[in-house]
Protein backbone atom coordinates (compact mmCIF):
# COMPACT_ATOMS: atom_id res chain seq x y z
CA UNK A 1 0.00 0.00 0.00
CA UNK A 2 1.54 3.30 -0.88
CA UNK A 3 0.35 7.13 -0.10
CA UNK A 4 -0.85 9.45 -2.60
CA UNK A 5 2.58 11.22 -2.38
CA UNK A 6 4.31 8.05 -3.36
CA UNK A 7 2.45 7.45 -6.38
CA UNK A 8 2.30 10.58 -8.03
CA UNK A 9 6.39 10.21 -7.21
CA UNK A 10 6.71 7.00 -9.19
CA UNK A 11 4.35 7.92 -11.80
CA UNK A 12 6.55 10.84 -12.53
CA UNK A 13 9.59 8.60 -12.50
CA UNK A 14 7.95 6.39 -15.00
CA UNK A 15 6.70 9.26 -17.51
CA UNK A 16 10.93 10.47 -17.09
CA UNK A 17 11.97 7.30 -18.08
CA UNK A 18 9.63 6.10 -20.61
CA UNK A 19 10.59 9.70 -22.46
CA UNK A 20 14.33 9.52 -21.78
CA UNK A 21 14.41 5.63 -23.37
CA UNK A 22 12.34 7.37 -26.79
CA UNK A 23 14.25 10.09 -27.05
CA UNK A 24 17.64 8.25 -26.69
CA UNK A 25 16.04 5.15 -29.21
CA UNK A 26 14.46 8.51 -31.73
CA UNK A 27 18.00 10.27 -31.66
CA UNK A 28 19.77 6.87 -32.22
CA UNK A 29 18.11 6.34 -35.07
CA UNK A 30 18.32 9.97 -36.60
CA UNK A 31 21.74 9.56 -36.25
CA UNK A 32 22.24 5.84 -38.13
CA UNK A 33 20.59 7.42 -40.69
CA UNK A 34 22.92 10.73 -41.17
CA UNK A 35 25.37 7.95 -40.61
CA UNK A 36 27.76 10.88 -38.78
CA UNK A 37 29.10 8.27 -35.91
CA UNK A 38 30.61 5.27 -36.03
CA UNK A 39 27.67 2.34 -36.02
CA UNK A 40 28.53 1.12 -32.37
CA UNK A 41 26.88 4.82 -31.03
CA UNK A 42 23.87 4.38 -32.05
CA UNK A 43 23.32 1.14 -31.09
CA UNK A 44 24.52 1.73 -27.52
CA UNK A 45 22.56 4.24 -27.09
CA UNK A 46 19.36 2.33 -28.71
CA UNK A 47 20.06 -0.25 -26.05
CA UNK A 48 20.17 2.53 -23.24
CA UNK A 49 17.06 3.88 -24.79
CA UNK A 50 15.19 0.57 -24.52
CA UNK A 51 16.69 -0.01 -20.98
CA UNK A 52 14.74 3.29 -19.77
CA UNK A 53 11.85 2.28 -21.63
CA UNK A 54 11.55 -0.84 -20.34
CA UNK A 55 12.22 0.24 -16.23
CA UNK A 56 9.58 3.24 -16.99
CA UNK A 57 7.26 0.92 -17.63
CA UNK A 58 7.91 -1.89 -15.13
CA UNK A 59 7.83 1.41 -12.45
CA UNK A 60 4.34 2.20 -13.88
CA UNK A 61 3.34 -1.14 -13.74
CA UNK A 62 4.21 -1.13 -9.72
CA UNK A 63 2.04 1.99 -9.75
CA UNK A 64 -0.83 -0.10 -11.06
CA UNK A 65 -0.15 -3.11 -8.90
CA UNK A 66 0.75 -2.00 -6.00
CA UNK A 67 -2.59 0.60 -5.11
CA UNK A 68 -5.06 -0.26 -2.46
CA UNK A 69 -7.20 -3.20 -2.75
CA UNK A 70 -10.57 -2.50 -4.06
CA UNK A 71 -12.67 -5.18 -1.39
CA UNK A 72 -12.21 -7.72 0.93
CA UNK A 73 -9.38 -10.16 -0.07
CA UNK A 74 -11.35 -13.89 -0.66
Amino acid sequence: MQDDAEAGRRKRLSSRCVVAGISFMGSALLVSVRDVLPPVVPTVAALIGFVFLLYGVHVGWLVFYDRDPEGPSS
